[in-house]
């Protein structure tokens, strides 16, 4: 009698993507240094932001226009967003690098998946947790700012725009960890290639901190597009270098060394 076999429900791109995101956020929740420091960005660090933002006010209003006081609240908006948004980097050298240093990458390559779905699947949970605490960060400051004294509310625009250079930004940085990653066999080691994606990143930071003392917030725009341009060719270039036998023949020739 012929065994009659059930058909597999093939998943959409997007789902079986979800499947290493799940993974890779369940490893991450389960790790207090990663989970610690985005928990503290998140919940103190704007009431922080919100206690300096009304000291600086009533301090800066005796000696100088208050017009300059207006202008320090977005910084300290921008500051509020960026830094849990820092974490994208780490935690994506962590995904990639770290899973080929502790040698426990190759039940993920041999998952039914396509690289670009492995890719994708790394890339949402490296993002996740970063842009989900930069958002509720951005949240939190600006409900304390509405209800201190004395009060803030942003422009419409400005709120958008802080929200979408926190997303492009943390993709440049996720993103620029593939390259480096595939460039490296240690954590070590790709730590301080990071440096090539912090320091323009710091740079960047500086330069959007001038547009908006100067209070051309439409110039942010130009920001946004530059970062999206960024972000599309470094993850085009993250797909083609993220090739699982490449990935497998690097760790097989590791292998022969040690022996």
């Amino acid at each position: 009698m012929a065994v009659q076999s059930i058909p597999r429900r093939k998943r959409s791109g997007l789902a079986s993507a979800l499947v290493i995101t799940r993974r890779e956020l369940r490893d991450s929740l389960k790790d207090w240094r990663i989970v610690t420091p985005i928990v503290i960005l998140t919940l103190i660090f704007p009431f922080l932001m919100d206690f300096t933002s009304r000291w600086a006010t009533n301090w800066v209003s005796r000696f100088t226009d208050p017009i300059l006081v207006e202008r320090i609240n977005p910084f300290l908006l921008m500051i509020v967003g960026f830094f849990p948004i820092s974490f994208s980097l780490i935690i994506a050298l962590e995904s990639f690098v770290g899973e080929k240093e502790r040698n426990s990458i190759e039940p993920i390559l041999s998952m039914p998946l396509t690289d670009l779905e492995l890719y994708m699947g790394k890339m949402l949970s490296s993002l996740m947790l970063p842009l989900l605490a930069s958002y509720l960060g951005i949240t939190v400051f600006l409900v304390s700012r509405f209800f201190t004294s004395p009060p803030w509310v942003p422009p419409l625009e400005l709120t958008l725009l802080m929200f979408m250079l926190n997303t492009v930004e943390a993709l440049v940085m996720v993103s620029g960890a593939v390259v480096i990653s595939s460039q490296t066999t240690s954590v070590r080691a790709a730590n301080l290639l990071a440096s090539f994606i912090i320091i323009p990143m710091a740079l960047l930071i500086q330069a959007q901190s001038i547009v908006m003392f100067y209070a051309e917030y439409r110039a942010l725009w130009w920001f946004v597009i530059a970062l999206l341009v960024v972000d599309l060719i470094l993850i085009r270039m993250g797909i083609r270098i993220f090739n699982r036998e490449d990935i497998l023949s690097k760790e097989l020739d590791e292998l022969h060394l040690r022996n």
